[in-house]
């Protein structure tokens, strides 16, 4: 166990320790998942499964309560994406797709990472999941590294693997369908104030400074930390010559387009993305048909699936506790809005959200916050859809991987380094928080939303 992992683990103990000696399990519960998570003194596997097994323990849930996102649609919809994960390296497809980008994409640092950014945010146009996207990715991204050569080489990892994570989980946050907090602030934008916010008006609104721009921005900062350590040009490894698509390669491509395809036309057919990824499944092990043999799914990372349900479990937890109420009700009191001057209003609205983020996943902070910043807006004489929009800027901001599902999705593949990805997800929330943020403001002020 090295040093940082001592200190984690005894952070975590002692955290736990201090909450439950003040009476607060909760708060003491959320500072042992957030450190153990950050540093790793035991697998995250096993420190969330610890984690479902406190709740009970700590009266702050029962045990069907702590155990009962097994039974919600977003730990079956990861199982399903990783499946899909899974055949794209069983079968070779996800090399022979990395083949034939690899002739395509440029033989630069500076002009592979762009390439790559640019497919990331492409996908969240298509495929509604941030979580499904990843594990769509990340193995093509894995067959990029290993197509150059580099499959033990940390930094050409974290260069090609974060590029395609923050482009298509931050440059999603200008896609209402881009990520699951920008629904969940639609959903509750609609139930406290009637107002439906369409697709169209969040991507004129959001899009320009929060996809295009922070695009930008995430390649700007892994071009910095990595792509400048990489040699000048990027020369292949022994990349075999075109070759068609084996059968097996072609059924497992053909159900991935299916896939992407009622993903991304669900507002259409209205089947849930759940059922869609379940029917994928089928369709990969079929017998005599599907790419997969159904045994193949012992390969499936079943342990990290714990992880997901903590995340809900903790944050079920939380509203129990009224942590989030007193939250509100705290730093609303030490930020006084009028005090702020307008449009900075809204920007003051983003940043009180921020840190509720450290202490829950960002969707539930978003179903959280919403409800309560649209009424203290509302107090204010602040408009509903850009209160709502400044929190879901708020929650759209990802410090450390254990914030959003994911990121920890992607390290969960073991090519990302635990402080590669800390490094890199800070230096674009920051610059996010202090430069985006308030221009995205100032833009909404420009077109008339304000």
């Amino acid at each position: 166990m090295s040093r940082r992992q001592k200190a984690g683990a005894l952070l975590s103990l002692a955290a736990l320790g201090l909450g439950l000696s003040l009476d607060s399990p909760a708060l003491g519960l959320i500072l042992f998942a957030l450190f153990s998570w950050t540093t790793e003194p035991v697998p995250v596997e096993l420190s969330a499964f610890l984690v479902l097994l406190l709740l009970p323990a700590c009266g702050l849930l029962s045990f069907q309560e702590s155990f009962a996102p097994f039974s919600g649609s977003t730990v079956w919809l990861i199982f399903a994406g990783m499946v899909l994960g899974l055949v794209l390296t069983a079968t070779g497809l996800g090399d022979h797709l990395a083949g034939f980008g690899l002739r395509r994409l440029g033989r630069s640092p500076a002009r592979l990472l762009f390439h790559l950014h640019l497919l990331g945010l492409a996908a969240a146009f298509l495929v509604p999941s941030g979580v499904v996207r990843v594990l769509l990715l990340i193995p093509i991204g894995m067959a990029v590294v290993d197509g150059l050569g580099g499959q033990k080489d940390r930094t050409l990892n974290a260069a090609v693997l974060l590029s395609l994570l923050c482009s298509t989980y931050y440059g999603g946050a200008g896609v209402m369908t881009g990520a699951v907090p920008n629904l969940v602030v639609a959903g509750q934008l609609e139930r406290e104030s009637g107002r439906v916010l369409y697709w169209a008006e969040w991507l004129q609104w959001m899009f320009p400074v929060m996809g295009l721009l922070r695009t930008a921005l995430c390649w700007g900062v892994i071009y910095l930390l990595f792509g400048r350590r990489l040699p000048r040009v990027l020369e292949p490894g022994a990349l075999p010559a075109a070759q068609p698509l084996e059968p097996r390669q072609r059924r497992a491509l053909a159900i991935l387009l299916l896939g992407v395809g009622l993903w991304a036309a669900d507002s259409l057919h209205h089947i849930p993305p759940v059922y869609v990824g379940l029917i994928l499944v089928v369709l990969c092990t079929l017998p005599g048909w599907g790419p997969l043999q159904f045994s193949q799914l012992r390969q499936v990372n079943f342990p990290f699936l714990f992880y997901i349900a903590a995340l809900f479990s903790l944050g079920t937890a939380l509203e129990k506790s009224g942590i989030d109420r007193g939250f509100v009700a705290g730093i609303s009191g030490l930020l006084d809005l009028d005090g702020q001057g307008f449009p900075g209003q809204y920007l003051a609205i983003t940043y009180m959200t921020v840190p509720l983020n450290f202490l829950m996943d960002n969707a539930a902070v978003a179903g959280v916050l919403t409800p309560a910043m649209i009424e203290l807006g509302r107090a204010h004489l602040l408009e509903a859809v850009p209160s709502a929009l400044s929190v879901a800027m708020a929650a759209g901001l990802v410090f450390l991987p254990y914030q959003s599902a994911p990121f920890m999705t992607a390290y969960s593949f073991r090519r990302l380094g635990m402080g590669q990805m800390v490094a890199c997800m800070v230096c674009i929330s920051l610059l996010t928080l202090f430069l985006l943020c308030p221009l995205n403001v100032l833009y909404w002020d420009w077109i008339g939303l304000l």
